[in-house]
């Protein structure tokens, strides 16, 4: 079986795409449209000049056009929270008495057992309903949302 140049410039752009899963930001899937442009331009007969002037010219028009709208759709620079600021704004339960002079207790948030401390005097019991408002070191701050 004979072997194209079509099936040179097809097979690139195949592992073109393929490396683009591993190092994302649309630049080899980019050369990977001109492969394909350059595929199509061989297989129509066209000499390797005109196959590298619609490889570079598709590759171009991609990195213009298509990378752009790419990379507004699919990398949104939105913060993701992780460990304990990914607490902050969630809701728990009370697990041990808050101590009302000091405001210290325990509660239960993202199913693991915190050390806490309320914002408010409002005595807190077992099973009370609290929202955490932010983190400091290991200890998260709360307020009461319902008492049961």
């Amino acid at each position: 079986m004979e072997f194209f140049q079509w099936h040179w410039w097809a097979g690139a752009a195949l592992l073109m795409m393929i490396a683009e899963i591993f190092l994302p930001g649309f630049f080899l899937f980019c050369l990977g449209v001109g492969c394909i442009g350059a595929s199509i331009t061989a297989g129509l007969g066209f000499g390797p000049a005109g196959q590298l002037l619609v490889f570079s010219a598709f590759s171009l028009i991609a990195f213009f056009t298509v990378r752009p709208i790419l990379m507004k759709r699919l990398w949104k620079k939105s913060t993701v929270l992780t460990n304990a600021d990914a607490l902050v704004g969630l809701r728990g339960r009370v697990s041990q008495d808050f101590d009302p002079g000091l405001r210290l207790g325990r509660v239960q948030v993202g199913g693991d057992d915190w050390r806490a401390e309320s914002l408010t005097d409002t005595p807190l019991r077992i099973g009370d309903t609290i929202e955490v408002v932010r983190v400091e070191s290991n200890t998260l701050i709360v307020k009461p949302l319902t008492t049961t």
